[in-house]
Order: C-alpha cells, then sequence, then structure tokens
C-alpha cells in the first residue's frame, strides 16, 4: 500500500468517492429487486444480464468504495472508480437521448429522474475521478523513480 498523496485535499476526495460508492450500494443490496427493474428500465441489456448486473454493480461499489476510503491499492482504486463513472455518466445520457423517462437508480430507492441535472452531475463525477486518478497515477510513479 502507497499513501495516496501528500495533499490531504486528494485523500479527502478518495475517501468522498468512496463514502458515495458504499452509500450508493446499500439500497440496491437491500431491494435487489427494485434495483433489477431499474436497471431493465435502461434498456440496454436483457433480462438475464440485468440480474447479474444488478447483483454485480452493488458488489463492486461497496468493495471499490472500501478500498478507496481504507486507500488500498489507491492508484488501481481511482482508476475502477473513473471507469465507473464515466460508466455511468454514459449509460444515463444514453437513456436521456433515448427519451426515456426513468429514475436513475444511481443511489437505490427514490433515485431522481434522469434529465440535464442527472448528466451534468455524472459529467461532474466522471470528470473529477479521472482527474483524481491521473493526479494520483503521477505521485505513484514519481514515487516509484525515487525509490
Amino acid at each position: 500500500m502507497i499513501k495516496v498523496c501528500e495533499n490531504p485535499g486528494y485523500r479527502l476526495l478518495t475517501m468522498g468517492f468512496g463514502a458515495l460508492l458504499v452509500f450508493s450500494s446499500f439500497d440496491k443490496i437491500a431491494h435487489p429487486v427494485a434495483f433489477v427493474e431499474m436497471v431493465e428500465n435502461y434498456q440496454v441489456i436483457g433480462k438475464s444480464l440485468s440480474l447479474w448486473v444488478a447483483v454485480w454493480i452493488p458488489a463492486t461499489e461497496i468493495l471499490l468504495g472500501l478500498m478507496l476510503i481504507f486507500g488500498l491499492w489507491p492508484a488501481e482504486g481511482l482508476l475502477l472508480n473513473a471507469g465507473l463513472m464515466s460508466g455511468f455518466f454514459l449509460l444515463v445520457s444514453q437513456a436521456y437521448l433515448r427519451g426515456l423517462d426513468i429514475e436513475c437508480g444511481c443511489y437505490g430507492g427514490e433515485g431522481s429522474t434522469i434529465g440535464p441535472f442527472k448528466i451534468l452531475q455524472n459529467i461532474v463525477l466522471a470528470a473529477l475521478s479521472i482527474w483524481l486518478w491521473i493526479r494520483v497515477r503521477a505521485f505513484k510513479l514519481k514515487l516509484e523513480k525515487s525509490s
């Protein structure tokens, strides 16, 4: 395990993403049938794959969230986080562009309806997660070169 970075702001952002992921997984795990329906509402994958996604997304969120909170494999965890946030952005955007009037399912339970604000929120989360991964990856490479 390496230090995420000497900058406490990076650590705080990393822990914030971790907390967001863990929080997001709770309702999905507690209400799996409702989450399967939310996944199916995106009309991207069939019913059988929706079941798998509805199981693996919350499991991934909680495990990745804990990795980020505790600083385990920070650069790798942030890369996975950037991929997840970017994937969520693409998923929400395609649903909006297709005119689907659905709840996002982002935080489980009664989420917000997909619209311009939800897309903006996902752009910010994706961009911030990518930026954070780039910064932490650069720090990790700097540490590896100096040792």
